[in-house]
């Protein structure tokens, strides 16, 4: 009798060991088949800091949620397909293990993507991922680094041309230390746009990029834009596709104003046409810009002075030893290296164009509103450069030009 009433009694008492984890209702009961899975798989991943092949935004965020400051989160070769923000976290690096992670936004409508952090992305590290019809748009963070990153695939908005600015894949606002290192930025047939646009910025670092083949990936708009101090663009590839026609679409290969430091060196830029709309470099309403070491080809350098209430000169401008390679001359602003002012507020000061190789080319310096005393102050002048013509106004130093 002893051991009938045990045996009658098990059943109970197993039934009631569960209910500390579930009831003993089939509807409610978590299957061992289930609680393996969500162990192995998404905790695991949690737990190592990884993001696997076939993971969703959603796990892809538990993963990132999981690392703190100075860890680094991993992502395994495939594409993710996402239309949703990454949930990044300050001080932490996202890298890849290997092959080739893409971020893949090209369902997302008619445009870019947007990611918008503030500081929430401070002292982040993006490392060798690949993002598809992506725009990062990050303000006032510190020390972030795009670190041999693909951005490709951009969307441009319909109806939009180049007065349009939120078609830049990574925009810096208000960021200081922000780096750009070793990325490629490409722009299809249809779906022009810019590549980096940095706004009230500080201390920004663009270096060794590539943007644009000059064939089916370089239809920008501009390569790099903003209006950042103490910015420094050096060794980048840019090549616009020179047979596309869009003066629409077309805003100069490296647009900057309203800075104080600006250093442009060692680029290899091409494309854009030798116009209004082109130029390889644009520079205007500033100071303490050096623009050298640099080779452009189908056009040069325009610095311009507009009417600008709080920045209305053009001072301390040092443009040397630049190989500036146009197909034709001709005296005008686009064929080589131009200054040009609409104002009579302010003034420029010390301007400097010396050592340059332009064959083919011209400098024209000749608007009746400048002022050549201060054009000539601490240096200042037209000196010892290669040209096909000339025209400066009456008074600015020169010699040595052949």
């Amino acid at each position: 009798m002893k051991v009938r009433s045990i045996k009658s009694l098990a059943p109970a008492i197993i039934c009631c060991s569960l209910t500390v984890f579930s009831s003993c209702s089939d509807e409610t009961k978590i299957e061992p088949q289930e609680t393996q899975q969500l162990t192995s798989s998404n905790l695991k991943s949690v737990t190592n800091l990884t993001i696997e092949t076939g993971m969703n935004l959603s796990q892809i965020n538990a993963v990132l949620a999981a690392a703190t400051a100075g860890q680094t989160v991993y992502v395994q070769p495939g594409t993710y397909s996402i239309a949703g923000k990454l949930q990044l976290k300050p001080g932490i690096t996202l890298a890849k293990t290997g092959g080739t992670p893409v971020f893949d936004a090209t369902s997302h409508s008619d445009e870019l993507l947007e990611m918008y952090y503030t500081n929430n992305i401070s002292n982040c590290r993006i490392k060798g991922l690949t993002f598809h019809n992506i725009r990062f748009k990050i303000a006032d963070a510190q020390s972030v680094t795009f670190y041999k990153c693909v951005f490709d695939h951009g969307k441009r908005k319909p109806g939009t041309d180049k007065k349009y600015l939120k078609d830049a894949y990574i925009h810096f606002l208000r960021v200081e230390n922000g780096k750009v290192n070793n990325c490629t930025f490409s722009r299809r047939q249809n779906q022009s746009g810019r590549g980096i646009y940095c706004t009230g910025s500080m201390n920004c670092r663009i270096i060794n990029n590539t943007f644009g083949d000059g064939g089916p990936t370089g239809y920008f708009t501009t390569a790099i834009n903003g209006n950042s101090s103490n910015t420094h663009i050096a060794n980048n590839s840019i090549h616009r596709i020179e047979s596309w026609v869009n003066s629409a679409e077309t805003d100069h290969g490296i647009y900057f104003h309203s800075f104080d430091g600006l250093t442009i060196t060692g680029n290899d830029i091409s494309g854009w046409p030798a116009n209004s709309s082109g130029g390889s470099v644009k520079a205007r309403n500033a100071k303490n810009l050096t623009i050298n070491n640099n080779t452009f080809t189908t056009s040069g350098i325009l610095l311009y002075t507009y009417d600008h209430a709080t920045h209305p000169y053009l001072e301390n401008v040092i443009v040397e030893d630049n190989t500036i390679d146009v197909a034709n001359p001709a005296d005008d602003l686009y064929h080589g290296i131009g200054y040009w002012r609409n104002t009579t507020n302010g003034s420029e000061y010390s301007i400097r164009i010396a050592n340059n190789q332009l064959p083919n080319g011209s400098i024209r310096i000749s608007f009746g509103s400048l002022n050549v005393a201060d054009f000539n102050a601490d240096g200042g002048g037209v000196f010892n450069n290669d040209i096909s013509t000339m025209n400066l106004k009456s008074g600015i130093h020169h010699s040595g030009n052949y």
